[in-house]
C-alpha cells in the first residue's frame, strides 16, 4: 500500500498537482504578505529570517515553476539518459528550493510535541503486552508501573488539576501558533516528495550500492549506533527533571518548574528514548520480526516500510531543522547565554538527522538484499502458510 502510494506521488498528475499548489501558495505571500508563515515567526527561528521578507513567496514561485515543467517534461519527454539526468537535476533543485522552508524550530518542535503526546497511550499498550506475557514481565510491568504511579502522585503530576493544566497550556499553545506548523509540515512533504522523485529516478545509477558491500555494512551499522546514541544527552538532562535539582530548565530555575512542566518535559524526554530504541531496532531481529509479545504482530515480518517511512521521514526533519536550532543557539549566545551553545550537544541534530538517513538506508538495503536471497518457492510457502 505504501509502495504504491509513493508510486502515485511521483507520478507527472500528482508531482504537476503540488507544484500548482506552490505556485498558488507564492502568488498569495507575494499579494498578501501578511499570509505567508515567514512574516511572523512567533518566536520560532527560521533562516528565512535571516533574508528579505520578499525572498519566501519568490524561492516557492521559482520552485513551482520548476516543479510545473518538469511534471510536464516528464510525461512528455524521451527516456534517454540525457533526459533522465535532466529530470533528476531538476527534481533536486525543486526539493533543494523548498527545503529551505523546513529550516524552521518549529518543525521540530511540532513533531516532537506530536510524539510526546503519543507516550501515554504507548505506555499503555505495552502495559497490556506485558500482562499478556510471562510472570516475569507481569512483575516487571507490576513494578514498573508502581514506580511511575508513585513518582506521579509524590510530585504532583499525576493529579487530576495538573494534567488539566497541561492539556490546556498545549491547548494554547497550539491556537497561538495557528495554521504555521501545519503549513511548515505541508511544505515538508512536497519537498520529500521531490526529494523522492529525484532519488527514485536516480536509482539506476547508484545499483552498485545495492550490492553486497562489508563497507558499506560497516559505515551503516555506525551510522545507526550514532543515530542512537545521539537523543540520549537529551533523554539523560529530562531525567533529572525526576528530582528537585533539575538540569536544561532553559531560562527557569528548577523551583519554577511545576508539576505539569515537569511531567511534559519527562514525556519529551520519553519520546526521544522511544527514537533511540527504535533505531537500535534496525539492527536487531526484532527490527524485521515483531517481538512473540506483541499482540496480532507478534512473530509477523516487519514491512520495510513500517520502519523506512517514519525513519526517512524523521531523518529529514531533524536534518532540516539542525541549521535553525544552530542559528538558535549562536543567537542566544550572542545575547549573552553562553549556556546556549551546549544545546547543540544536546540536541545534535546536525549528526543526528544525516546518520538516521543512513542508518534506515543501510537497513532497507539489508532487508533488499535478504529478500533477493529468498527462493521462490521459500515465498510461495511462506504465504501460504500465513
Amino acid at each position: 500500500m505504501v509502495h504504491d502510494l509513493a508510486l502515485r506521488a511521483r507520478t507527472p498528475l500528482a508531482l504537476g498537482a503540488t507544484s500548482v499548489l506552490a505556485l498558488a501558495l507564492g502568488a498569495l505571500w507575494l499579494l498578501e504578505p501578511s499570509s505567508s508563515p515567514y512574516e511572523d515567526t512567533d518566536g520560532a527561528v527560521s533562516l528565512l529570517s535571516l533574508l528579505p521578507d520578499v525572498v519566501a513567496p519568490v524561492l516557492v514561485l521559482l520552485g513551482g515553476v520548476l516543479g510545473l515543467a518538469t511534471s510536464v517534461a516528464l510525461a512528455t519527454a524521451s527516456r534517454s539518459p540525457v533526459g533522465r539526468r535532466g529530470l533528476i537535476a531538476a527534481a533536486a533543485t525543486v526539493a533543494l528550493v523548498l527545503s529551505v522552508f523546513c529550516m524552521d524550530s518549529q518543525l521540530i518542535a511540532f513533531i516532537g510535541y506530536f510524539c510526546a503526546m503519543t507516550i501515554p497511550v504507548i505506555a499503555v499498550v505495552l502495559l497490556v503486552a506485558a500482562l499478556r506475557r510471562s510472570m516475569a514481565a507481569r512483575a516487571t510491568a507490576l513494578v514498573a508501573t508502581g514506580l511511575v504511579t508513585w513518582w506521579g502522585i509524590g510530585s504532583g503530576s499525576f493529579a487530576p488539576d495538573t494534567i488539566g493544566e497541561l492539556v490546556r497550556t498545549l491547548g494554547e499553545g497550539y491556537a497561538r501558533v495557528g495554521f504555521r506548523p501545519w503549513m511548515l509540515l505541508g511544505l515538508a512533504a512536497l519537498t520529500v516528495q521531490w526529494m523522492s522523485a529525484s532519488l527514485a529516478w536516480a536509482a539506476p545509477y547508484t545499483a552498485r550500492l545495492q550490492q553486497p558491500s562489508t563497507r558499506l555494512d560497516r559505515i551503516t551499522t555506525i551510522a545507526t549506533v550514532v543515530a542512537a546514541v545521539c537523543p540520549l544527552p537529551y533523554v539523560l538532562l529530562r531525567s533529572t527533571w525526576l528530582f528537585p535539582d533539575a538540569l536544561f530548565t532553559g531560562p527557569l530555575t528548577p523551583a519554577d518548574l511545576d508539576p505539569a512542566m515537569r511531567l511534559w518535559g519527562l514525556l519529551l524526554g520519553a519520546a526521544a528514548l522511544g527514537g533511540s530504541i527504535l533505531t537500535v531496532g534496525l539492527l536487531r531481529p526484532w527490527g524485521r520480526v515483531f517481538p512473540a509479545w506483541m499482540p496480532s504482530l507478534g512473530g509477523r515480518t516487519v514491512p520495510v516500510a513500517a520502519a523506512a517511512v517514519p525513519g526517512y521521514a524523521v531523518a529529514f526533519v531533524l536534518t532540516a531543522t539542525a541549521p535553525s536550532i544552530v542559528l538558535l543557539s549562536i543567537e542566544q549566545a550572542a545575547d549573552g547565554d553562553t549556556a546556549a551553545l551546549w544545546m547543540l550537544g544536546v540536541l545534535p541534530f546536525w549528526a543526528w538527522g544525516p546518520a538516521l538517513a543512513v542508518a534506515v538506508w543501510g537497513y532497507v538495503r539489508s532487508r533488499r538484499a535478504a529478500g533477493a536471497q529468498t527462493t521462490r518457492p521459500t515465498r510461495e510457502t511462506g504465504k501460504m502458510a500465513a
